[in-house]
């Protein structure tokens, strides 16, 4: 895994809002360095917001890891969505399936696409300044658990909405949890929002 950080005045922001990006607009990729030049490389992932009903609260399912030079119980979280790189022959919504269920533990059933963010940063290693597109599918639960995710996360739960608002790490997550909340609406068995 590449580390990347973030270039300043490049924080994350909502690409595209609405419900109806073509699957097959975009590509998987093998190689997510495959298109771009050295200073400016495309690379495609996706990922989802998995949500359930608990009684009249509505909750989505949040990853987490300790932050880099902190340690022990009490050590502070950076919280995201589940999200990753398409595999070879993949499309965008079999790799957001695919990677929810690896990262979380819960096997899900993509619903409807929701938005795509877009975002820039540098990589670590290689000193490439990569230009993501990821794209996010509204879930539901299909079993599973939290238990056996994979090794990539410390922590995955279970989170009220409006503490999962607060709780992830970038504005433009957050804004991927906004531009759910009316399709969550839509496949609700119970009251509004």
């Amino acid at each position: 895994m590449t580390n990347h950080t973030l270039l300043p005045d490049d924080e994350p922001r909502v690409a595209s809002a609405g419900f109806g990006f073509d699957d097959d607009a975009v590509p998987a990729v093998s190689d997510p360095c495959a298109t771009g030049t050295r200073s400016n490389v495309k690379v495609v992932s996706a990922g989802g917001l998995v949500f359930r009903e608990t009684g009249d609260l509505i909750e989505t399912l949040l990853c987490a890891r300790v932050r880099p030079g902190y340690h022990g119980e009490d050590a502070p979280l950076t919280w995201r969505l589940p999200k990753g790189t398409p595999e070879r022959g993949e499309t965008v919504e079999q790799t957001a399936r695919r990677e929810v269920q690896e990262e979380t533990g819960v096997h899900v059933n993509v619903l409807a696409p929701i938005t795509s963010i877009r975002y820039f940063f540098v990589g670590h290693d290689d000193g490439i300044r990569y230009d993501k597109t990821v794209y996010f599918y509204l879930m539901e639960p299909m079993g599973g658990s939290t238990s056996d995710h994979d090794t990539e996360f410390d922590v995955v739960e279970w989170c009220n909405y409006d503490e999962a608002v607060e709780l992830l790490e970038y504005d433009n997550e957050r804004e991927v949890l906004a531009a759910a909340r009316s399709l969550i609406g839509s496949y609700r068995r119970g009251a509004e929002l």
